[in-house]
């Protein structure tokens, strides 16, 4: 398959895992505001920190067996190399989010430093590091394979 429009299949992959991802986030943390935060039995923070650990499973599984079931990653160190990647893209996001707030407004601040985040780091790295490139089985695989 042609390099472009293997790129454009895997960005389109990408894409709807990482909505898929976000939008269960988003219906567990409201699900727990509306239950166990109002009843006061977890605060806001703990119901974020479980939609977005559900949502980053999601997303690394729809990623690995799914976007890039093709490089054949192996699972232990792609999962390592997951977990590093999305901590580091929260702190990203956290930071330019607290920046962006100042000029664009909390949703838009929100939204712009998402889209940078998954454009600029989340998606590369997924791509070229935790399933392709280092993370991929290259010994099982040519280069024409794996593009």
């Amino acid at each position: 398959m042609k390099s472009w429009k293997r790129h454009l299949l895997d960005l389109s992959g990408a894409s709807v895992a990482s909505a898929t991802a976000t939008a269960v986030d988003g219906i567990i943390y409201a699900v727990l505001l509306w239950t166990f935060v109002e009843w006061g039995d977890i605060s806001v923070g703990m119901a974020a920190g479980l939609g977005a650990f559900v949502g980053g499973l999601i997303h690394y599984s729809m990623s690995r067996f799914w976007v890039f079931e093709r490089f054949q990653a192996p699972l232990k160190q792609s999962a390592v190399a997951y977990f590093a990647m999305s901590w580091l893209a929260a702190a990203f996001h956290g930071t330019l989010t607290q920046s962006f707030v100042e000029y664009l407004g909390p949703s838009v601040g929100w939204f712009a430093s998402k889209g940078l985040v998954w454009v600029f780091w989340i998606y590369p790295l997924s791509r070229y590091v935790v399933f392709g490139g280092l993370g991929a089985n290259s010994a099982k695989q040519t280069v024409a394979e794996r593009d």
